[in-house]
């Protein structure tokens, strides 16, 4: 039996709920998240286990991991593993959520939303500005213009509907 699988993710903005509940079936069957991969989770096979997952959002400086990561320790939290501002952790199915009220919820997809908009915001102005070079130009650096808005605009749509869905998950649970 191959010992390592991938798993597609659902878009941790659009449908993280849906992801953690997937991984937590899967851990059932004994596969576990070893890592994130691109748009997705590495599985590695091993001990059937009952565990929830959760996933936290924060931009953590040097000085503030261990401090961060015993934080969730002491609430019965295990780190998996991390990718930029995106950490997961496990903990055993009986286990308070780390988001259990709807204030610490909107504070997650704030600062979700701060990482995602800035990123969305820079690629639109990248858009805009190739699209401004691809009309005022002519001849190679027209052509070039144009490859490049194409490319960028490749980025900006997920990008734009990645900042829609957070700020639609943050108006949801103000509702």
């Amino acid at each position: 039996m191959k010992k390592t699988k991938y798993m597609m993710s659902g878009g941790l903005a659009f449908s993280e709920q849906k992801d953690m509940e997937k991984l937590h079936k899967k851990s059932l069957k004994g596969w576990h998240v070893k890592s994130f991969k691109f748009m997705g989770y590495e599985l590695e096979y091993g001990e059937k286990e009952d565990v929830i997952y959760n996933i936290d959002y924060r931009v953590l400086e040097e000085d503030e991991k261990e401090e961060y990561m015993e934080f969730f320790s002491s609430a019965g939290w295990t780190h998996v593993c991390s990718e930029a501002n995106m950490h997961l952790f496990k903990a055993p199915s009986n286990t308070t959520p780390i988001y259990s009220d709807k204030d610490s919820k909107v504070e997650k997809y704030q600062r979700l939303g701060k990482l995602i908009n800035g990123a969305a915001g820079v690629l639109l102005v990248a858009s805009i500005a190739f699209f401004l070079l691809s009309i005022i130009t002519t001849g190679t650096f027209k052509d070039i213009a144009r490859i490049g808005f194409f490319g960028v605009l490749a980025l900006t749509v997920p990008a734009m509907m990645t900042a829609a869905a957070v700020y639609y998950q943050k108006l949801r649970l103000k509702i």
